[in-house]
């Protein structure tokens, strides 16, 4: 069985170690993107409606949402980077544990919540998690896989990483419906009760499945406090360390800040705006990842000669919420605005839900295409003794440049008539979209060329700590 998973994860030929790695990948991705996407096509719809009711839920409900989102936001930003060092110190799987058991908490407690403090508490705890999970599985891998692969050209990683892609899709897309069918046949708090089961096994699994190889764990400075500041101190230090760093940083912190109020104000809007109910949203998701699911395992196989320097830039102007992507669904609201009232399954043929579909499915191919070119480069680009931390520098960047966004778009949106205030919005997200890749673009001509060939980017920055082995995890 585990060759049989490392040969569809392109890992045939490596060690024993590797197809470790590869087994825990397809184990927990899928139970990952079950948890995180069950609930999604009506999570923020159903906290718009216990809070304004159904009338007012897309215009003031979404608002509100956008401020819940603020609160998260500003929570995730004090909080990711600081666990991202813990994660550097002590290891991924006990911050991996910790983080599981926020979400659980946040998923059960929406079951229950009534109130605007229920809601903010729940923004809160899942904002918590997040900032303890974000960058710890990636910096798990990428640690343990530079420690045991023999793969200089990086083409196996950008194969198993294209097809890590592709499970972890497959379960969000296979979720999607399910989660769909379960609110209504049962309720909408039924499967977050069911969510936070999930994420508790998933935190204990990953107590079990996250340990670091010897010569990884070895590598780890002592479990002191005055390390652990220093730690957080070199990374700090590294992101401005040359030119290619940190502009680099800054071009792709504010793309993804545009992502971050996409996500948490906009996406919503566009599905209900024009599919009008949960059933029709998640059947429309749900061809949209199937979609992305082929994309993602291809491009793993086609980005592997791909030049980092010359396309992450192009593919990050056409994905989704790149300036081409948000001009294009914001001309679909000015031009062909949504009609309400049309019937399920009629919705489905209208001429802008179609160009919506459109959009998403060609933003999405260039997003997985851009994804996987930037992992490749980080897997040599970031130092392992700081990857986790600096894994969680880059949201935590990102949610300082999307909390006042937030802020101010969240209150633009409603201060015009639907559909002017998301068109409004979105402009303002293509501006910043497009700042973002005209910065990556100059980075990325900085490229040092033996991070282009597999050689880790040297950093200097290390001497202020104390590099003595820490003992090996139990």
């Amino acid at each position: 069985m585990a060759d049989r998973i490392a040969r569809f994860f392109g890992l045939q030929d490596e060690s024993p170690r590797v197809k470790y790695l590869a087994k825990v990948a397809a184990v927990f991705m899928p139970l990952a993107a079950a948890s995180f996407m069950m609930s999604s096509t009506f999570f923020a719809v159903f906290v718009a409606e216990i809070l304004v009711g159904p009338a007012l839920y897309l215009s003031l409900g979404m608002a509100l949402v956008g401020q819940l989102a603020l609160v998260g936001s500003i929570v995730q930003l004090v909080f990711d980077f600081p666990t991202g060092g813990v994660g550097d110190w002590i290891g991924q799987r006990w911050i991996l544990l910790t983080a599981f058991l926020c979400f659980a908490a946040s998923t059960i407690l929406t079951a229950f919540a009534t109130t605007y403090i229920d809601f903010l508490l729940v923004y809160v705890l899942s904002a918590l998690g997040a900032a303890q999970q974000s960058g710890a599985i990636a910096a798990w891998f990428d640690n343990n896989y530079r420690a045991a692969a023999k793969d200089p050209d990086r083409s196996a990683y950008s194969v198993a990483q294209g097809r890590m892609g592709m499970l972890f899709q497959i379960a969000a897309t296979v979720s999607l419906i399910p989660g769909a069918v379960l609110a209504d046949l049962i309720s909408r708090q039924g499967v977050f009760f069911l969510q936070g089961i999930i994420c508790i096994i998933m935190g204990v699994s990953s107590l079990i499945l996250f340990r670091d190889f010897p010569e990884v764990a070895e590598n780890r400075p002592k479990r002191s406090l005055r390390v652990y500041y220093s730690l957080l101190k070199e990374g700090l230090k590294f992101s401005v360390s040359s030119r290619f760093v940190f502009f680099y940083i800054i071009g792709s912190v504010l793309f993804f800040s545009a992502i971050n109020v996409w996500g948490s104000m906009i996406l919503m809007i566009v599905y209900y705006s024009f599919l009008y109910e949960q059933k029709s949203v998640a059947i429309f998701r749900t061809v949209i990842f199937a979609f992305g699911i082929l994309w993602t395992e291809r491009t793993g196989v086609w980005t592997r000669k791909m030049s980092p320097r010359r396309w992450i830039a192009v593919f990050r102007y056409l994905q989704v919420c790149g300036p081409f992507f948000l001009i294009g669904i914001a001309a679909i609201f000015v031009f062909l605005p949504p009609v309400p009232g049309i019937p399920f399954p009629f919705t489905f043929f209208q001429l802008p839900t179609i160009l919506v579909c459109i959009a998403f499915i060609a933003g999405s191919l260039s997003g997985s295409a851009a994804n996987l070119l930037v992992q490749r480069l980080l897997l040599d680009m970031i130092p392992d003794r700081n990857r986790n931390s600096l894994y969680s520098l880059f949201p935590t960047l990102q949610l300082l440049l999307a909390v006042p966004q937030l802020l101010i778009f969240s209150l633009l949106l409603p201060a015009f008539p639907p559909p002017f205030g998301t068109v409004v919005v979105l402009v303002g997200l293509c501006g910043i979209s497009i700042t973002s890749c005209v910065s990556l673009a100059y980075a990325l001509r900085k490229i040092p060329e033996g991070v282009l060939m597999g050689e880790h980017m040297p950093h200097p920055l290390t001497a202020d700590v104390d590099s003595t082995p820490t003992e090996t995890e139990a």
